[in-house]
């Protein structure tokens, strides 16, 4: 009767330690979630060249929401938002105005096109690595800014030097 009750009391401290071990991984995790993502400092404003044509292109703009959106992302909010980022970021490499589609653009797009599918693939994991989802989701705004400096060079107009 006595090792009986020594095997159950073994038993419950187990699980006591189990169930500790859990709350604990689970308070871990909770904490990471809920870390912001470092959204750039300075956001790349477009020309008012750029801006004419970009207001047309809906899919654009659209993107460009989903991308100051993330300013207040949590990392739980990367994970949720994820597959609808890429479903905007799929129709904007589609759907390229033909004032855009030349190849430093196009370029652009499909950097920022993968740098989102990769976010997404992430985020999709049955076992999540948070350091590279928080790596690639820090990443994303990076990129769609560097695409806003192509769409402005696009209209740059270079001086005839005609010497």
């Amino acid at each position: 009767m006595f090792m009986l009750s020594l095997l159950l009391a073994c038993e419950d401290t187990k699980t006591t330690e189990n169930e500790n071990q859990q709350n604990s991984l689970t308070r871990k995790q909770d904490s990471v979630l809920s870390r912001n993502i470092k959204y750039p400092e300075q956001e790349i404003k477009l020309s008012l060249k750029a801006e004419a044509v970009v207001e047309k292109w809906m899919i654009y703009v659209a993107m460009e929401s989903e991308i100051k959106r993330m300013k207040a992302y949590s990392l739980n909010d990367v994970i949720t938002n994820a597959p609808s980022i890429l479903r905007v970021s799929d129709s904007l490499l589609k759907t390229v105005p033909k004032a855009f589609r030349i190849k430093p653009i196009e370029s652009r797009i499909k950097v920022l096109h993968t740098k989102v599918s990769v976010l997404n693939q992430l985020a999709k994991k049955q076992h999540i690595d948070y350091d590279k989802l928080f790596k690639t989701a820090n990443e994303v705004p990076v990129d769609f800014y560097n695409l806003n400096i192509q769409l402005n060079e696009a209209f740059i107009e270079m001086p005839n030097l005609n010497l």
